[in-house]
């Protein structure tokens, strides 16, 4: 772990202790225990392609808390006079009196073997890789989360129990440039194009809020 600057610090997790489940993986593919039948043969080959695209998976993180200024009924206002423009997003912070910025990513060797598998035509490996690829990105953002619930418990606040990403709701995709500049993402390695597509692929960015645990 790594924290950096100051003020509002960054917090740079180099790597994340945490991997998706083999449940998790097969209920993205759409797997289901109740209606779905697999042969051994299928399964055998399911079970070593989550193991290969689990030895890809380079898991990092970064975190950041930044104070909320102002809530307005469509439009958060944070930091140093930072905004996220979203109805949806500022009903989920209406209690919160900062936001977590968080982004996670599995790292670019995963992206670079789906990439090959269907260059070569391993469609069905490919396929698999990348729901690995997919879930151990966002298993990298609970388990941040769950990271800064303890940190919060000790202060009386909490998270919102949701989180929200850009590219979601009503939260345009052109607000991953916010977060990607705050959390200063090229120390990941971290890429963004044009069209607001994060590079590596296998990456995702997120906003929660924090907000005071009531009395009862």
């Amino acid at each position: 772990m790594v924290i950096s600057g100051s003020g509002n610090r960054i917090t740079y997790f180099d790597t994340v202790p945490v991997m998706p489940s083999v449940e998790e993986i097969m209920s993205r593919l759409g797997y289901n225990k109740s209606l779905t039948s697999l042969s051994a043969g299928d399964k055998c080959f399911i079970d070593a392609s989550i193991q290969l695209g689990l030895a890809l998976c380079r898991n990092q993180g970064a975190a950041c808390r930044f104070t909320v200024k102002e809530h307005k009924r469509d439009m958060v206002i944070f930091g140093d006079n930072e905004s996220f423009e979203s109805s949806r997003l500022s009903g989920l912070l209406s209690n919160s009196d900062e936001i977590l910025l968080m982004a996670g990513t599995a790292g670019p060797e995963i992206m670079n073997r789906i990439n090959s598998e269907m260059e070569s035509g391993n469609v069905a490996l490919a396929v698999v890789l990348d729901a690995v690829g997919s879930q151990a990105a966002d298993v990298i953002l609970d388990w941040m989360m769950e990271f800064y619930k303890k940190i919060l418990r000790r202060e009386g606040k909490r998270l919102t129990m949701r989180r929200y990403s850009p590219g979601y709701g009503d939260l345009p995709p052109a607000n991953q440039a916010i977060i990607f500049r705050l959390l200063g993402l090229e120390r990941l390695k971290l890429k963004l194009t044009e069209s607001m597509m994060l590079v590596p692929e296998k990456s995702v960015l997120a906003v929660a809020g924090i907000e005071g645990i009531q009395p009862e």
